[in-house]
């Protein structure tokens, strides 16, 4: 799980500092020290380093950001996270990174949208997690590249064993899951973690993972991502995201479909249900109450889903909550928000970031 999906308490403090110069970019860096809550961490604590830095003379342009995170959980989990995307001043490249080294026990209910709660089992392993893709733009705002996605999951126990929950421990597999493809992306947003009124994002991404390039697995997955934000009046808009994830059959447990966590599905614990494919979309609500503060309210719906063994799928899944944002840098309207959300079967979540879900 790559930091994108970690959940719980970020921030308990906040010490932006600037560096204002001559050069092309304008640089602003923020720092802070975590401590916090999850459904799938429980209490930790750590660090959060966010650079962001964008060319100083063009309002239009679209910002950079690298962002790490140390954490370490009362779970025994460890996080080590590196994530950036950047982009050059005429917005004729793309780099997207999300990679991570982690040591990250973790519930497991076997693989299908209708497994019950007694199925849950725990196991521990390690996991190394590197996804980067590079885009070059080929017509305005249109940019087509290269997806490169590598997951290894080692070292794998299983703390309380039970004999009888024996079928849902054989469905975890270790080894190392690598492969390459295409990826096209329609992009019109200008800050990333925050995106104004009228912009909107249509992304699709095709992997093929096969032994070639050094994977213990062989399936394909494509992926498709859709936001677009309404204006709804003077400084609120209204968000959505429609989200598809197809893997064939022979896609081990960790590659399938997550359903829940801090993107999407929120309050769901993430991969509380899993299958081959995920169908989900989401709407939220923005409401800019002050010069410092906002407000949000979002719901969404989905669910995993398998053609080959429909016997798995269970029924439509939904969450809705409430959120508030702090705005940590009115300049760059950038963000700092807490999600409350709650789902249809009574599970309940907790998220605070750097900017927003979506």
């Amino acid at each position: 799980m790559a930091g994108s999906l970690f959940s719980g308490l970020e921030v308990t403090g906040f010490n932006p500092t600037r560096k204002d110069s001559n050069r092309i970019y304008k640089k602003k860096l923020f720092a802070v020290p975590t401590l916090g809550s999850g459904p799938e961490t429980g209490f930790y604590g750590g660090f959060v380093g966010l650079l962001d830095f964008v060319p100083r003379h063009d309002t239009n342009a679209r910002h950079s950001v690298i962002k790490t995170e140390l954490t370490y959980t009362a779970k025994k989990q460890f996080l080590v996270n590196l994530d950036w995307i950047l982009t050059d001043t005429l917005k004729r490249h793309i780099l997207i990174g999300d990679n991570a080294w982690m040591r990250f026990p973790e519930l497991f209910w076997a693989i299908g949208g209708n497994t019950p709660k007694s199925n849950e089992v725990l196991y521990d392993a390690f996991r190394l997690e590197l996804n980067n893709t590079w885009y070059r733009r080929i017509f305005p705002a249109v940019y087509a590249g290269i997806a490169q996605q590598f997951q290894s999951v080692y070292k794998k126990r299983f703390p309380g064993f039970e004999t009888a929950n024996a079928d849902v421990y054989n469905q975890i597999q270790t080894g190392k899951s690598s492969g390459i493809g295409f990826a096209l992306l329609y992009d019109t947003r200008s800050n990333l973690l925050n995106p104004r009124p009228g912009e909107g994002m249509v992304s699709l991404q095709g992997m093929h993972f096969t032994e070639w390039v050094g994977s213990d697995f062989s399936f394909e997955t494509v992926d498709i991502d859709l936001r677009y934000y309404l204006k709804t009046g003077r400084k609120n808009l209204v968000a959505f995201q429609t989200i598809g994830q197809l893997r064939s059959s022979s896609a081990p447990y960790r590659m399938l479909g997550l359903l829940g966590g801090p993107m999407i599905l929120r309050g769901y614990y993430q991969g509380r249900f899993r299958d081959n494919n995920l169908f989900a979309a989401q709407t939220e609500w923005r409401l800019d109450l002050s010069k410092w503060f906002g407000a949000t309210v979002f719901a969404a719906f989905g669910d995993v889903v398998s053609f080959k063994n429909p016997s798995r799928n269970g029924s439509l899944k939904s969450a809705a909550g409430l959120g508030f944002r702090i705005k940590v840098d009115r300049t760059e309207n950038t963000n700092m928000r807490f999600d409350f959300a709650l789902t249809g079967q009574k599970d309940f979540g907790f998220y605070v970031s750097f900017g927003e879900a979506f």
